[in-house]
């Protein structure tokens, strides 16, 4: 269909929301405000995700429901919402939940990346098959008759924790480059031998530079075995990690990263800093969430039977690993230490 004309209210539908794909959404919001007149900016979503919106992203309204809701708590909802220009669903694949939702709300258009459901009028699957979720984003906008956007994550920061990550960063006199091993699921996680590789090479291509692992709760004891291998001063990791804040302020801090895990790729992206990004086997989700820093790489595992991030080429991981640390440690670090707004 042409433009979308005279919205009011446009709602997301978020209740599969995760950090990494949110950060993407961020920068669909401030383009939406170029709407003419009031427009409202609301999502659902799960109360995990809810503060995101609320609290930074800013959005309008959050309307709170857990992620796998009875029909009846649907119904509710979608009586609450009363009168609802566009609805948004994001994924590929509408779920029963996500159809009887929009059946229930009966929104004046329906968007989607999923065109088979005759609801959906808003067709935006097959048109932007292959391209960024960015870019997907952005074919919405151009149907709401936004043309030119800015191509800008919105990136939570909680002052705490960047605080006391600096405060801990103080003494360490060497840039360093962040390695996150760590993904969802078990296929998309860098193994101890992945995991010391990357450190190892890392090290021998930048001897001015340290590592910093980054880690998450519950996972210290795997992270503490694995950098004691080095010498504290080249390999280090924050202990005191509690929170997502914590990893974006390491994050922040760093020259580049070498990760396996789409959501920190997509903070980095927001806070300027690039990455070298190992993906588990499958050219349709790189397309989708590949790093868009222009210093970052983005390459894929072997194929197998069975996806496993660790099955790598390691020729073809050397040539573009050692690339791409020579690129960082080349570049000037403190264009990108601004834009992350914080100080070295």
């Amino acid at each position: 269909m042409d433009d979308l004309n005279d919205l009011r209210r446009v709602v997301f539908l978020r209740w599969d929301a995760k950090w990494g794909d949110s950060i993407i959404f961020s920068s669909v919001l401030p383009a939406l405000r170029k709407l003419d007149g009031d427009v409202l900016i609301e999502v659902i979503t799960t109360p995990e995700m809810a503060p995101l919106f609320a609290d930074y992203f800013g959005v309008d309204q959050v309307h709170i429901i857990r992620k796998r809701p009875s029909r009846q708590r649907i119904r509710r909802l979608a009586k609450s919402l009363g009168s609802v220009d566009l609805l948004v669903h994001f994924s590929e694949i509408m779920k029963p939940r996500d159809l009887y939702l929009a059946h229930c709300v009966g929104a004046r258009h329906l968007a989607s990346l999923d065109d088979s459901p005759g609801l959906v009028d808003v067709k935006l699957g097959n048109v932007t098959k292959g391209l960024h979720m960015e870019d997907r984003y952005h074919e919405l906008l151009r149907r709401c008759g936004i043309h030119h956007t800015d191509k800008h994550y919105m990136v939570p920061r909680e002052p705490v924790a960047e605080a006391a990550v600096a405060s801990f960063l103080q003494p360490r006199k060497r840039p360093y480059i962040a390695i996150n091993p760590f993904s969802k699921g078990r296929a998309k996680t860098f193994n101890v031998a992945t995991t010391q590789a990357l450190i190892e090479r890392t090290l021998a291509t930048l001897p001015d530079h340290d590592v910093c692992l980054l880690t998450m709760p519950g996972c210290e004891h795997e992270v503490a075995a694995i950098s004691a291998r080095w010498d504290t001063d080249r390999c280090f990791y924050y202990p005191q990690t509690r929170t997502i804040y914590d990893n974006v302020a390491l994050l922040a801090r760093a020259e580049g990263q070498v990760s396996a895990s789409t959501s920190s790729v997509h903070i980095a992206d927001g806070v300027g800093v690039p990455s070298f990004v190992l993906f588990s086997y499958g050219p349709s989700e790189m397309s989708a969430w590949h790093s868009v820093h222009p210093l970052s790489v983005n390459l894929m595992s072997q194929p197998g039977e069975v996806n496993d991030v660790n099955r790598l080429d390691w020729q073809e991981v050397d040539r573009a690993l050692a690339s791409f640390l020579t690129r960082v440690a080349d570049s000037p670090s403190r264009d990108r230490a601004e834009k992350a707004g914080c100080e070295r």
